[in-house]
């Protein structure tokens, strides 16, 4: 019971984690110590699975294979800790929405400094530093500026019918995108779901309860960590610095997008105007998130020495 309440809590951080922009759901997995296990679960989700589980629908000994697959693809972990995610999510997603669009220039300063002082943990992760991996981090700079300021405003809302098939489909493939995220060290799936333009979206069938896009983006979701827990492991193992270079400059790219103040005309960065009230509770804001992510930095420094430490002592 103590072990199902823990995996609760731990899938409420991660979910907590997959609604803020620039908490990493990866860094928190690697925080709390369930990363490897994470991965190692999702990886073993194959074509053979489905084969598998189709398999269940006739023959003898269905209660067997149904158990021996449980047991091998770790579900009661999976299970347990999107519980405590989907819990997580839907008591925060009405707060969030809610300070996006009573405060949101303090909301985007929190944001702001939480991407800036996360831009550290990809970076430091990257074991090289070389031409190739400042290339990586250029391009995906201005990737990030671009996806920023070439699409329609998401606040406005849906421009088509909610439950068209194009629709549809854009939510599924945002949550297979989002998805990838979420499993990376350093960036987080709902700073992706920012850059495609459907944040916004998101929180708003979340919070309406529109179960049926709900179903369909995370559908999307739990498809793409399938598809890309090997992708990424593969990445991460063959081009890890180029890989962590690339999604380091993602995030300070995105920076462009969170700065809270923007021209009103051309809708770029710019100083706040002269008697603005809000540029002191946004600098605060800044600052409180750069402290948050401070002190997880220091905790995950103290983990991963307390590891380093145990496993010299096993030895």
């Amino acid at each position: 019971m103590l072990t199902m309440i823990s995996t609760i809590l731990k899938g409420a951080v991660l979910g907590l984690a997959m609604i803020i922009p620039g908490v990493s759901g990866g860094t928190m997995a690697l925080v709390l110590g369930i990363y490897e296990r994470l991965i190692r679960a999702l990886r073993g989700f194959s074509l053979s699975t489905l084969r598998s589980a189709s398999g269940l629908l006739c023959g003898p000994g269905k209660k067997s294979r149904a158990a021996t697959l449980w047991s091998s693809h770790d579900m009661s972990f999976l299970a347990v800790l999107l519980v405590g995610a989907l819990l997580s999510i839907f008591a925060f997603s009405h707060l969030i929405e809610d300070l996006l669009s009573t405060h949101p220039k303090p909301t985007y300063g929190f944001f702001f400094g939480l991407v800036a002082a996360s831009i550290i943990f990809p970076f430091r992760l990257a074991e090289r530093k070389s031409m190739v991996e400042l290339c990586c981090a250029v391009l995906a700079i201005g990737l990030a500026i671009a996806l920023s300021t070439s699409r329609i405003d998401p606040s406005q809302g849906l421009e088509i019918d909610p439950y068209s098939l194009a629709n549809c489909a854009r939510f599924a493939v945002c949550g297979i995108l989002a998805s990838s995220a979420m499993l990376l060290p350093g960036i987080s799936g709902s700073f992706i779901l920012l850059l495609l333009g459907i944040y916004y979206d998101v929180l708003s069938i979340v919070n309406n309860r529109d179960y049926l896009l709900l179903s369909i983006f995370i559908g999307g979701c739990l498809l793409g960590l399938a598809i890309f827990s090997r992708l990424i492991h593969f990445l991460l193992n063959r081009y890890h610095s180029p890989t962590m270079a690339f999604l380091g400059g993602l995030m300070a790219g995105s920076l462009w997008k969170f700065w809270p103040f923007k021209d009103p005309v051309s809708g770029s960065p710019s100083w706040p105007g002269a008697g603005e009230d809000s540029a002191g509770i946004s600098l605060l804001a800044s600052l409180a998130a750069v402290a948050i992510i401070a002190a997880f930095a220091c905790y995950d420094r103290k983990a991963r020495a307390k590891g380093t430490a145990d496993q010299s002592i096993g030895r």
